[in-house]
């Protein structure tokens, strides 16, 4: 029988943190609610971590690329301090009366393997053909496959005077040195998104 685990922000962070130094995060699919068209310009964000460190990071990111896009923020952990799955009753006693009118939440929800070819390492053709005959004497320089783990995250944006969602975006990453590369990824991916489509910003 298959075991379904349940998956986090925080297995996010693990599972990268030995993976090479190229980063792509890049979106793989998005709704919009079509009875939805305003704007949002005060949210509550949350990341769904067990981690509290984790959480700061994406959280403390987050709200800091919305002010720099003209949007007030607050991060969750400030009101909700559980560090287990969240349920709807914690989420609304947060923004009950803070003036929100969004609420943003980023989880992971799967993983998979997948095989990437690695290019041979090109020869500096400027040394000339006795030094590519050397080259080739000593090395193969034979491509390669190497398997990386794709992660998909889920980031839902909800209208606080309807309660309802009003846009979601799964998004795709596979590679990044650093657990802190993947976290600037979705977050600049995230606002240049909700930018573009008119979600979030100062209303007129």
């Amino acid at each position: 029988m298959k075991r379904r685990a349940h998956l986090t922000l925080l297995s996010l962070f693990l599972a990268v943190a030995t993976l090479p130094s190229c980063s792509t995060t890049k979106p793989v699919g998005e709704w919009r609610s079509d009875g939805f068209s305003g704007r949002l310009d005060n949210i509550l964000v949350i990341g769904v971590t067990t981690r509290h460190e984790l959480r700061y990071v994406f959280e403390n990111g987050f709200v800091e690329a919305l002010a720099a896009a003209g949007v007030k923020g607050a991060p969750g952990y400030k009101l909700i301090t559980s560090t287990r799955q969240l349920s709807r009753e914690e989420v609304e006693n947060a923004v009950r009366g803070r003036g929100f009118d969004g609420v943003l939440i980023t989880r992971l929800v799967g993983s998979r393997q997948k095989d990437v070819y690695q290019l041979p390492a090109e020869y500096d053709y400027e040394r000339g053909y006795f030094g590519y005959y050397d080259h080739a004497l000593q090395e193969t320089n034979d491509g390669y496959y190497a398997q990386y783990r794709v992660l998909t995250l889920q980031t839902n944006l909800y209208d606080v005077a309807s309660e309802s969602l009003v846009w979601s975006m799964k998004s795709e990453t596979m590679d990044a040195s650093k657990p802190r590369d993947i976290v600037e990824d979705q977050i600049k991916l995230t606002i240049k998104t909700l930018l573009r489509r008119g979600l979030i910003g100062t209303k007129s």
